[in-house]
């Protein structure tokens, strides 16, 4: 609970939290590009995971559960990512979050092929940047 606690406010990220978004894209799609939503293929979705990969490689993680407002130890990241099919059925609620406590900092999948990072401006998204290039994604901003 103190985990959860230090990072959430029932089940929204503390707002201390500043934004940063993985996507496929480098940027936000516009209304003339709205269609390359539905071009994503189990490939594109697939960096996804693979980047998650390279995260729990790297970093202890800590998969959120809102509803319980706890927090368990990832021990083996395959066990945690669902395939391309389930998550074209997912809802907002079974949407992955995790901590990285050592970087202090949260991710959290989010509609659109875009995830988000959420943290302090204290070297997490630096920390993070081979791992998303590596996985053929882009961070940006808004």
């Amino acid at each position: 609970m103190a985990l959860y606690a230090a990072y959430f406010d029932d089940w929204e990220v503390k707002p201390q939290f500043e934004r940063a978004y993985v996507s496929l894209w480098p940027g936000w799609l516009g209304p003339a590009d709205a269609h390359e939503l539905d071009q994503v293929t189990q490939l594109d979705w697939g960096k996804f995971n693979k980047w998650l990969k390279l995260v729990a490689n790297n970093h202890e993680m800590h998969a959120v559960n809102c509803k319980l407002k706890s927090t368990s130890i990832v021990a083996d990241i395959e066990e945690v990512l669902c395939s391309y099919q389930a998550s074209m059925s997912k809802t907002s609620s079974d949407f992955d979050k995790f901590i990285l406590p050592s970087l202090n900092c949260v991710i959290t999948e989010e509609w659109d092929y875009t995830y988000i990072i959420w943290h302090k401006n204290d070297g997490a998204i630096e920390e993070l940047m081979p791992s998303i290039a590596s996985a053929e994604l882009f961070k940006f901003t808004d």
